[in-house]
């Protein structure tokens, strides 16, 4: 555990406790990992701890204030931060079921990408100084209606008046998301933007730039299909007549799968307890579970990339 986790558990009283392990569950023993035999073993171990962090997340996303729990719900800029929580858990909760079967591997993949842009909006948002993101967050996301909106209506014009059943229905759902935002369709551009300048400004000003290539970057080829993705899972090469066969094998589902996006997702989580909830034995509960608890998704992985590396050797002949 780490000083700060202890420091904070100090500060608890043990009915807190009680409560709070209730609802969330008791931490997972992680001393086992170091004495897994197969990565199927030390994988086990890391789904776990994803399921934890997921019940987390579920968690934080739903705790109220007392002036939200006054007012029965969120401001909009908690609000917004509090539907990513939500959209984040149930990705989380759609990982976790594929990985029951331990080969959904390209599915898991496409769904960490997912689950990572939440979690970096997350973060971006509730560590940002200038609530402008928040504006930006909502106008900038309204460009596919404006576009659908004014196709619509050229549609509607060029019929003479007439609308469609289908039209009017989308007509609806784009008034009613406007008006929940404070917008007026009008006022929303087509053109595509992105906020907070983009995902690698976003990164960079986190100071995890060095996850654009790797963590972000690399999983789209599972979202998009592109080339690597094709060739690393779903064809299989033969290297002799240099010809290629449909691959339908699943990749398997490891710690790699699972502990990085669970410690990535606490992260973001964190720092939202720290500007919205200043105080607060849930808070502090919370914040004590994730420090240890990104401790532990830590040490398993690193467990079981020790592992693969040893079981690596013992068939290459490696010392």
């Amino acid at each position: 555990m780490t000083d700060e986790a202890a420091t904070i558990r100090n500060q608890i009283l043990p009915a807190d406790r009680k409560a709070f392990e209730e609802w969330i569950g008791s931490p997972v023993d992680v001393t086992l990992v170091h004495s897994c035999k197969t990565l199927h073993e030390s994988g086990g171990i890391a789904f776990e701890l994803y399921k934890e962090a997921c019940r987390v997340v579920s968690f934080a996303a739903h705790l109220l204030d007392d002036a939200a729990a006054a007012q029965g719900g969120f401001a909009r800029n908690q609000a917004i931060c509090a539907g990513l929580m939500v959209k984040i858990s149930k990705f989380m909760l759609a990982v976790i079921q594929l990985s029951t079967g331990d080969d959904r591997g390209e599915i898991v993949l496409a769904l960490n990408r997912i689950i990572m842009d939440s979690a970096i909006s997350l973060e971006f948002l509730v560590r940002s100084a200038d609530d402008k993101y928040f504006d930006q967050f909502v106008d900038f996301s309204l460009g596919p209606e404006r576009e659908t909106y004014d196709q619509i209506q050229a549609n509607i014009a060029a019929r003479n008046g007439e609308v469609w059943p289908i039209e009017k229905r989308l007509l609806n759902s784009i008034s009613y998301i406007c008006a929940v935002s404070g917008k007026r369709i009008e006022e929303i551009q087509r053109k595509h933007r992105d906020w907070g300048e983009n995902v690698r400004e976003r990164l960079k000003a986190l100071g995890k730039e060095s996850l654009y290539a790797t963590a972000y970057r690399f999983p789209s080829h599972a979202v998009h299909g592109s080339w690597p993705d094709l060739l690393t899972g779903h064809l299989a090469y033969d290297g002799k007549t240099k010809v290629f066969r449909p691959e339908t094998a699943w990749t398997r589902i490891g710690s790699r799968m699972l502990a990085p996006i669970a410690v990535l997702v606490l992260e973001a989580i964190d720092p939202y307890l720290e500007r919205f909830f200043p105080g607060g034995a849930e808070r502090s509960l919370l914040r004590e579970r994730i420090a240890d608890l990104r401790d532990r998704l830590i040490e398993v992985d690193a467990a079981d990339e020790k592992l693969k590396i040893s079981l690596r050797d013992k068939v290459t002949g490696a010392y």
